[in-house]
């Protein structure tokens, strides 16, 4: 079971909601201000953090900006309460539940990101793997000259327009994986804030699965076939439903990155888009050795 802090100023929804968890086997940590709160989830690293907006002394968005700000907090799932939510909750929070508060909603919420959670944790061992990092450092290096990185990029980028165009999903990107995020080569339609940010933390892209287990991975439909997925904030802010990804493989067998394309409309990727992906293995490899 899962050890959950609860931080909420309102002490009668605080005892609701660690009853209700509590009745589910899980373990709770109460927090009543948003320093309280900052104290409690940097001592215990819990596994997840129910994080009410409202709250005397820091906010939940100034508690969710400095866990996101870096160090062994910066991964942890975090669901926020509130009336109104900040529109810049959005960058920080996994989900956010409107107030008045139903249980259910909140049990829904949490079930679904531990279960992410537990499933990223599984995959773990091979996004930190040495070999399979150093095999991804090779194609991290780009052209010493300004120029000739531009150059590049631009190729990767007119690359994954060809995928869009290719394969008719919106979406196209090149990406490396790392340790902790999906880097993105080059992209096509991608959201700004995705691209502004060069790329997402891997818990929220199917990816992880790709590097875990060298294969595909299609998503119809994140809300009936890609649950796992559909509350991160690459499915659920950019309204992404339809995903597929294939895995791109360095000399030695190392997964060191995807080609993967996504829509807003279920059943924009299917089996045909995975075959069409796979025959541009090959040649994204190619554009990407250049960088070496």
């Amino acid at each position: 079971m899962a050890l959950i802090v609860v931080a909420e100023d309102d002490i009668d929804v605080a005892e609701l909601l660690a009853t209700v968890l509590g009745n589910e086997g899980h373990t709770v940590r109460t927090a009543f201000t948003g320093l309280d709160a900052l104290a409690v989830i940097t001592e215990t690293l819990p596994d997840l953090v129910i994080l009410d907006h409202h709250m005397p002394e820091l906010s939940g968005l100034e508690v969710a900006e400095r866990l996101r700000a870096g160090g062994p907090t910066a991964t942890i799932p975090v669901i926020m309460l509130s009336a109104g939510a900040p529109a810049a909750a959005r960058g920080l929070v996994d989900v956010t539940i409107s107030k008045p508060v139903r249980p259910k909603h909140v049990l829904d919420a949490m079930n679904v990101l531990l279960a992410a959670r537990e499933a990223v944790a599984g995959t773990a061992n091979h996004l930190v793997d040495v070999d399979r990092l150093l095999a991804v450092s090779g194609y991290l290096t780009r052209p010493g000259r300004t120029d000739e990185r531009n150059v590049h990029t631009a190729a990767l980028d007119g690359f994954a327009e060809g995928l869009s165009r290719l394969t008719g999903a919106p979406m196209a990107a090149i990406t490396l994986v790392l340790n902790d995020s999906v880097a993105l080569a080059g992209s096509f339609g991608l959201p700004t804030w995705v691209q502004e940010a060069g790329g997402v933390p891997v818990e929220w892209s199917p990816d992880t699965i790709v590097v875990a287990e060298d294969v595909p991975v299609l998503i119809v439909d994140s809300h009936t076939s890609g649950e796992r997925f559909a509350t991160t904030p690459l499915f659920s802010i950019s309204g992404i439903r339809s995903y597929a990804s294939v895995p791109l493989n360095s000399s030695e067998g190392h997964v060191v990155g995807t080609l993967c394309v996504m829509g807003e409309k279920p059943g924009t990727c299917t089996e045909d888009t995975v075959q069409m992906l796979h025959s541009q293995r090959a040649p994204a490899l190619g554009l990407l050795s250049r960088a070496g």
